[in-house]
C-alpha cells in the first residue's frame, strides 16, 4: 500500500517534510507459561511509528525543544483515501543522519502514540 502524505501537527502547524514512514509492529496477544503448559492472553496495544524528516532549506525543526510535547497528532494518508490517525503522540528518540557534505541532512524521529484509529 502506498502512502500519499504524512503530516504531523506540532502546535497547530503541519509538518509534511518526511521521506519515509514506518509503523511499529502491533502485538495483540502473548503466550504465557502456566502450570498446565501455556496459554494465550490479550495485552494492551502499543502504538508507535518512526518518520524520516527531510527538512527543506531553512525549515529545520528543533526536535529537542519538542521533546516534552505529549499531544502531537500524526495523520498518514494512503493512496485511495484510507487514513490512519495517531493521537497523543510523544517523541521517544531523534537519530540524526551521518553528514558527509553530499547527502541531505535528515533525522529519524521515533514516536509513541496513545491512540490509533
Amino acid at each position: 500500500m502506498k502512502i500519499s502524505k504524512v503530516k504531523v501537527c506540532l502546535d497547530g502547524a503541519e509538518v509534511t517534510d518526511f521521506s519515509k514512514f514506518k509503523e511499529n509492529e502491533r502485538e495483540f496477544r502473548q503466550v504465557v507459561d502456566t502450570m498446565d503448559g501455556d496459554d494465550v492472553v490479550e495485552i494492551p496495544e502499543k502504538h508507535g511509528f518512526s518518520l524520516t524528516f527531510l527538512p527543506n532549506s531553512g525549515a529545520d525543526i528543533d526536535w529537542d525543544a519538542r521533546k516534552k510535547e505529549t499531544n502531537i497528532t500524526a495523520i498518514v494518508s494512503y493512496v485511495g483515501g484510507r487514513k490512519v490517525t495517531f493521537t497523543g503522540c510523544s517523541i521517544l528518540k531523534v537519530s540524526p543522519s551521518e553528514l558527509d557534505g553530499k547527502t541531505a541532512k535528515e533525522y529519524v524521529v521515533e514516536f509513541h502514540a496513545k491512540g490509533r484509529k
